[in-house]
């Protein structure tokens, strides 16, 4: 009787130790992710919205709920491309703790390596649960080579300041975008 009650209990705890780990709350840190990410929405220009991908960060506090790059202008020619970013983010605390400070990055990335882009910083404390809208003015421009005229915009949160404790989410970029971000 000692034995399976003795299996049933490492069973139990083994459980439960998957659970917390799912839940994120095995970090440095210290904050518990609640719930499962969103699906993010991307509007804009026709030509830029295949373009976006959102960066997977199954780790981070923070999420992107939603970009909108209206305004947001990007030409590519003779594998050199320009752009001028606009941007606007909506961005969700899914931790059980208070962001101090946070930033979101766009980044214009080509096969041959990253290419550009503009970061927005939040300086807004960001309960948890609550959304926020940011966004960064339309005077960022860049240029510069675009391999084979691809490009591809990823977005992500890049960094989150949780007052005691700076944290830099991981970033899940497939291979199959065919991109060296440079990251």
């Amino acid at each position: 009787m000692r034995i399976p009650l003795t299996f049933l209990a490492s069973l139990l705890l083994a459980c439960t130790l998957g659970i917390a780990r799912q839940q994120g709350s095995d970090n440095s840190c210290r904050f518990v992710l609640a719930g499962d990410l969103s699906h993010p929405t991307v509007k804009g220009p026709n030509d830029i919205v295949p373009l976006v991908y959102v960066v997977d960060q199954p780790d981070s506090p923070l999420e992107v709920v939603s970009v909108d790059l209206e305004g947001m202008w990007l030409s590519i020619s003779n594998e050199q491309h320009t752009e001028q970013v606009c941007a606007k983010y909506t961005i969700r605390n899914r931790s059980n703790r208070t962001v101090q400070k946070f930033s979101v990055t766009l980044q214009l990335s080509t096969s041959g390596g990253a290419g550009g882009g503009a970061g927005t910083t939040s300086s807004s404390l960001l309960a948890p649960g609550q959304t926020v809208d940011i966004t960064n003015s339309c005077g960022v421009k860049g240029n510069g080579s675009a391999k084979n005229n691809y490009v591809r915009l990823l977005v992500y949160v890049d960094s989150v300041d949780l007052g005691d404790c700076f944290y830099k989410p991981s970033l899940r970029v497939p291979r199959s975008l065919r991109i060296n971000p440079g990251l």
